[in-house]
């Protein structure tokens, strides 16, 4: 990657934090999204990192929560992405629906 591609790319994060941001003020908590494409993989991979990339360019705070399960009672993992700066709102998000679902 040149300095110029890389330059580009901090840029180009810095507008979609700036989008997604604007997104927040709508929100009250916290977006929902599935964490991986399906259940949790076998111990020789971490999984495919494809939806939890976004919120790591962004800065984003996120979280996994592995509430949901498949046939085969593996765990499938949901994310919740918090608005930037407010990490302590999205933990009690998070554990207001873990004592909802208890």
């Amino acid at each position: 990657m040149t300095a110029v591609q890389y330059l580009a790319a901090k840029r180009d994060a810095r507008r979609y934090a700036e989008g997604l941001a604007a997104i927040f003020e709508q929100l009250s908590d916290a977006i929902i999204t599935l964490s991986a494409r399906g259940a949790a993989p076998g111990i020789e991979t971490t999984g495919d990192p494809v939806f939890c990339t976004l919120w790591s360019l962004v800065g984003f705070p996120s979280l996994n929560l592995p509430l949901l399960a498949n046939a085969d009672g593996l765990p499938i993992g949901v994310q919740l992405v918090g608005a930037p700066g407010r990490d302590e709102r999205l933990l009690r998000t998070a554990n207001a629906m873990i004592a909802s679902l208890t």
